[in-house]
């Protein structure tokens, strides 16, 4: 038990330092007692483990987990309803799996007129046209269509109203809602997910029998989490869920009865229930839906995106005792109000807590069943003397005390009855205030600190005297309650990083096992400024440094916490508040369900999740769960990792481009389809990890901070890499198209896939910037003071988009565009709600250069995907706003085009094949792109191509034979020992290739292949080649299937070819006597991978000009892979003693080459 603390004086808790504190794991923070704290030690040495392959999940990757599950099944679209469809003027319509629309935009921008309310108007337009979903206009009467909220777009008349249906009074889970776009008296859009003709749910055959325990132990076995007996698991009833505490899980856990509509209109009873887990670096979490009778899973998503004075106290109660008696001193006769805020480990026990005078009499208590727990006493007068304030357990609990009972409490003192936000009404000396970094820390020193912190104060005196140093000003804004640290609902400060909008703290380990302190900093004064030393990077990723108060903890929860309330404040005024669902304690009267602010676990796993499984290293991670269930971030310290990933030795959670991406997870999963649902498509989780970029990104941008590198690259500090940091692109040097999907090393894979969608934002960004900046004033782009009024609300008044530089109106049109989407979104549904959203917001001001923009990118009129979950696209590049050119693609081979750098995986836009559906002539908005053309014949050829407004434009291309073409006539005649699939290396793509396996690593072995060139012997000029890798087969886990894939590691970064040589032959060449000779070597970084890892423009198609050389054949030999051919893969990159990072020794990624093409030309 925490010993008993009296404080004398009224200034001795001011003079308190920083203390280290406990939380509750995910809920609640409370002080530790040393007695009470397991120890944190750096973990022991030991014995070296071996050069295994890492199964690592960093930013970048396909997130691990099991597969999502979805048995609702599949319709298609009735006639009847094609036709009412046909008659509304709509241009692209597409269909859900449900056979309803998913998007409805109306070619001139309405879909007809929309007299009264919103809401009214909304519904009488879907009664009206009930034929469009397949139901009757009772269908969609009060009774079967609930109203769930008309939601403002921000500051401005439009509203999205979306409605749900429901069956035998349940609530779907999931789907089932409609949204209607309401503006100036018009309906603008329409999306939906709603179910054709929904059958009455059956009374007796299909009543539920299932409790919510009961389904929620049934869904944790589905994702193979480990429970204890049923009978170990207690539970209560809050705000309509089941509420779990799980014996051996971190986090509570909930269950509740819905109803899931499937595709052919039954409607099943489920219990919805999340599985979450959080502990110790590892990661997981799932919404599950059982069906209530059968115990079958039909749907399973992974989930992981006044002068006062202050004393404070930390103790604990059991069952039955209470809490030692904290005592504090009064040394005047000024006070007049005292306030004692307890805080519960468990926040389901029940507490009292009380204020005593110094005789000892009780002078308030307070118990109204609420966490934390406030008391409140106010007198004209309190004289002065020793006080105190003690907490009790509740003597008639509502639900059995449980474990662990400790405490935090904090008793504020006032000179007035009513505190201000604060703890203070004199700003001078009350202003809270929290170190941290706007972007990150600055990387020009590798021994040394960083200078760059700095110092943000709520309110202005302290910035007037000088004292912080945020260069964007102070922190208090017009929406806010109080200072980040304000409990609204006990009035009171925390004293520490919980408030309203975020609860953040250590999480070293398993908060079950010894190795967590879940540490945060404590100050009565509200002073958190712990200095930064950038221990992690200067000792070298050393664990020693794992111990408590080490590695710059303080600093790194202060940061966390300060950046989690930047973002919710940032992006509060686009839209993200109470009413769509964002995440606080208290809502404040102002809609939404409270209870939910924002979880930070920072340097998350660190003592647990090292080496061997690097669960707690070089990743971060977001949980989004719905309205009224906090959300949960991860930010992990990053290490160099051999053959998997090579960062510095940093801390995510001082990235703001991570640490943004990561809120964004929550912004969009809370404000599409809310307030439950989220984002539940490939293509729409694609866009998931997009938005998280852009918004991270265009939150740096626009406040003027400096990553050190490109701003436009999220996670420089954490990669090291100031171009690109995690992705294959930089959002501002982005060249994807809708023709990409699944481009990347990986195949189709949300992160990869919302690169696409980040190129074609930027494009639709820089439109709308370019068309306000030529107005110049208040739109001009480079007006950094106007960037800043625009981006952060002042304590008075919050700029409107319109009155902003292009950028603005285009974040904002992203945010009003969640409101639109259903949750099993496509990109080209995403397009329709930004266009909606556009016309709603500023009367179609930008349409024209969106669709323009959206056109380029691959998703102009007519582009199309057969669902939202699908990668198999049909692109675009005409737009219905521009004068578009006509394309004729002539000579050459017979051959594919392709709009872009990529073959493999992507989709053509046109061919000179015969018996396929393209043929050679397309229809492009005006403007330049890159092409590609693929002939099994001729090889790759790629070129510009410039569309004028309204031009024919023809492009021939000449006659070219690719010699090292298998379909040209040439056969592979060797390859060393251990090769795999080595006739793919000339089959005319970049979709599959060989595999050089052998013993030892491949710049001693040199793995080969040799060809035998079409058409005899042939003077060679030219040779190109592709280190592109192929997704290998994967199970549910998202791992490689090395038993029913030949090459399990074809998809390998690491293994990519990165300098080879060319031998020739002239004849004999398939003989033990032939002679070859070396006639070219490449560069050393001929594919030039860099840290932290390879990347697919890294690895494709590439042309190498060699002497003039006869040959009959021709031998690709390697000499390095990307593993041993890089410097910054190679040697120890670190003083971790337990983690080896020399690519070539530590890992097999060195024994290994893989390359997809090789072809020969003689020109």
């Amino acid at each position: 038990m925490t010993p008993r603390t009296a404080w004398r004086g009224r200034h001795a808790a001011l003079a308190t330092a920083a203390l280290t504190t406990a939380l509750l794991p995910g809920l609640t923070q409370l002080t530790a007692s040393a007695s009470a704290a397991p120890p944190a030690t750096a973990p022991a040495a030991a014995a070296d483990p071996g050069p295994t392959p890492v199964p690592l999940i960093t930013p970048g990757d396909a997130v691990g987990g099991l597969e999502d599950v979805d048995l609702r099944g599949t319709v298609k679209a009735l006639a009847a309803q094609r036709d009412a469809v046909a008659r509304l003027g709509v241009r692209d319509v597409r269909w859900n799996r449900f056979g309803t629309p998913s998007s409805l935009l109306p070619v001139d921008g309405s879909l007809g007129a929309a007299p009264g309310s919103p809401a009214d108007a909304a519904r009488a337009w879907l009664q009206g046209h009930a034929g469009v979903f397949g139901l009757t206009a009772a269908d969609l009467s009060e009774a079967n269509l609930e109203l769930v909220e008309s939601q403002e777009l921000v500051g401005s008349k439009a509203r999205a109203v979306l409605f749900r249906q429901r069956f035998d009074g349940l609530k779907p889970s999931i789907g089932s809602m409609v949204t209607v776009g309401v503006a100036e008296g018009k309906i603008a859009y329409v999306s939906s997910s709603l179910v054709r003709d929904p059958e009455a749910m059956p009374s007796v055959e299909a009543e539920p029998r299932m409790t919510p325990l009961e389904g929620w132990v049934t869904a944790a076995e589905s994702v193979g989490a480990n429970i204890p007996a049923v009978g170990d698991i207690t539970s209560d009833v809050r705000k309509g869920w089941t509420r779990l505490k799980v014996p051996g899980l971190v986090q509570e856990q909930q269950a509740r009865l819905g109803a899931l509509a499937v595709a052919d209109g039954t409607v099943r009873p489920v219990i919805e229930a999340n599985v979450v887990n959080v502990a110790g670096g590892a990661t997981s979490a799932y919404t599950v839906m059982v069906d209530a009778v059968s115990g079958e899973v039909l749907h399973r998503e992974n989930q992981v995106e006044n002068n006062n004075d202050a004393y404070p106290f930390q103790g604990q109660v059991t069952a039955t005792e209470c809490g030692p008696m904290h005592e504090f001193e009064l040394t005047d006769g000024n006070t007049r109000q005292l306030v004692a805020a307890g805080l519960m480990a468990n926040t389901l026990n029940d507490i009292e807590v009380r204020i005593f005078d110094p005789s000892g009499d009780l002078l308030a208590s307070a118990d109204t069943g609420t966490s934390p727990e406030v008391a409140t006493y106010t007198a004209e007068e309190i004289p002065a003397g020793v006080y105190s304030a003690q907490v009790c357990p509740f003597a008639d609990p509502t639900v059995p005390f449980l474990p662990p009972g400790d405490y935090a409490l904090s008793v504020l003192s006032s000179d007035t009855t009513t505190p201000e936000g604060g703890g203070t009404g004199n700003t001078a000396e009350g202003s809270p205030r929290w170190r941290f970094f706007t972007a990150n820390p600055n990387d020009n020193s590798v021994q040394g600190t960083p200078t760059n912190s700095v110092i943000g104060c709520w309110f202005t005196s302290r910035e007037a005297a000088g004292d912080c140093t945020l260069p964007t000003g102070r922190l208090n804004n017009v929406a806010a309650p109080g200072p980040w640290d304000f409990l609204t609902n006990a009035q009171v400060p925390s004293f520490t990083t919980i408030g309203n909008n975020a609860n953040t703290h250590e999480a070293w380990g398993n908060p079950l096992a010894p190795g967590g302190l879940a540490q945060a900093p404590v100050s009565p004064t509200q002073d958190y400024t712990d200095e930064f030393t950038d221990a992690w990077n200067n000792s070298g990723c050393n664990p020693a440094e794992l111990t408590p108060g080490g590695n710059d903890i303080l600093a790194s929860v202060t940061n966390l916490f300060s950046v989690h309330n930047r973002m919710h404040d940032y992006s509060y005024y686009l839209g993200f508040d109470e009413g769509n669902y964002n995440m606080q304690l208290d809502n404040l009267g102002r809609g939404g369900v409270e209870g939910d602010q924002e979880i930070g676990n920072a340097q998350a796993g660190a003592i647990t999740g090292g080496q061997p499984t690097y669960l707690g290293r070089d990743n971060a991670n977001q949980i989004t769960l719905q309205d009224g269930i906090p959300g949960i971030t991860n930010q992990y310290l990053f290490q160099p990792i051999a053959g998997a990933f090579y960062a510095p030795c940093t801390d995510g959670g001082l990235d703001m481009g991570i640490v943004g991406h990561e809120y964004t997870h929550a912004i969009s999963n809370r404000m599409v389809a809310g307030p439950d649902e989220g984002l539940t498509s490939n293509q729409g989780a694609a866009m998931g990890e997009s938005w998280s970029d852009l918004v991270a990104a265009e939150y740096q941008f626009s406040h003027g901070y400096d990553n050190g590198g490109n701003i436009w690259a999220v996670g420089v500090y954490a990669t090291g890499n100031e171009d690109v940091a995690i992705r294959d692109y930089a959002i501002n040097r982005n060249p994807l198209n809708y023709s990409d999907y699944g481009f990347d090393t990986t195949g189709d894979e949300v992160h990869a896939d919302g690169e696409i969608w980040n190129g074609t934002q930027w494009s639709v960004r820089q439109a709308i910037v370019d068309r306000l900046d030529a107005r110049g004033g208040d739109y001009d782009y480079q007006n950094a003071g106007r960037q800043l009024l625009c981006a952060q609300a002042t304590p008075d008044y919050a700029l409107p988009p319109a009155s902003c530089p292009g950028n603005r109106r285009w974040v904002q049109l992203i945010f009003d565009s969640f409101l639109l989407q259903q949750g099993a979104t496509s990109m080209l549904d995403a397009r329709d709600a930004m266009i909606a959203a556009d016309r709603m917001r500023f009367g179609g001001q930008d349409v024209k250069v969106m669709w323009d923009a959206f056109a380029r990118r691959g998703m102009g009129v007519g582009a199309s995907v057969p669902d939202a979950d699908s990668g198999d696209t049909t692109p675009s590049f005409a737009s219905p706003t521009a004068d578009n050119g006509r394309v004729t693609l002539r000579g050459g081979l017979p051959g594919r085009f392709y709009v872009g750098d990529y073959e493999a995986r992507a989709t053509p836009v046109a061919d000179t094949l015969r018996g396929t559906r393209l043929d050679n002539t397309l229809s492009m908005a005006p403007g330049t792109y890159r092409m590609l053309h693929v002939s099994p014949k001729g090889g790759f050829q790629r070129f510009s191509l410039k569309v004028g407004a309204g031009q024919r434009v023809v492009r021939a291309l000449g006659d070219r034979t690719n010699l090292a073409s298998s379909a040209a006539g040439a056969e592979v005649i060797e390859a060393s020992a251990g090769s795999l699939n080595a006739d793919l290396l000339i089959d005319g793509t970049e979709a599959t290739n060989w595999g050089g396996v052998t013993e030892t690593n491949v710049d001693e072995s040199r793995p080969y292949v040799s060809v035998d060139l079409a058409g005899g012997r042939s003077t060679v000029r030219r040779v190109q080649v592709s280190a592109m890798l192929t997704p290998a087969a994967t199970g549910d886990d998202g791992l490689p299937l090395a038993q029913v894939d030949e090459d399990p590691d074809s998809g390998s970064r690491f293994t990519a070819l990165r300098r080879f040589a060319i031998e020739a032959c002239v004849r004999a060449c398939d003989t033990d006597g032939a002679t070859w000779k070396r006639v070219f070597t490449s560069k050393g970084d001929a594919f030039p991978g860099r840290q932290p890892r390879p990347v697919a423009p890294d690895l494709t198609m590439r042309s190498f000009a060699v002497p003039a050389t006869t040959a009959s054949a021709l031998r690709l030999v390697t000499l390095e892979n990307q593993c041993t051919g890089f410097a910054g893969y190679a040697g120890e990159q670190d003083e971790d003693p337990l983690n080896d990072t020399d690519c070539a020794t530590a890992s097999d990624r060195g024994t290994i080459v893989h390359a997809s093409e090789l072809q020969a030309f003689t020109r």
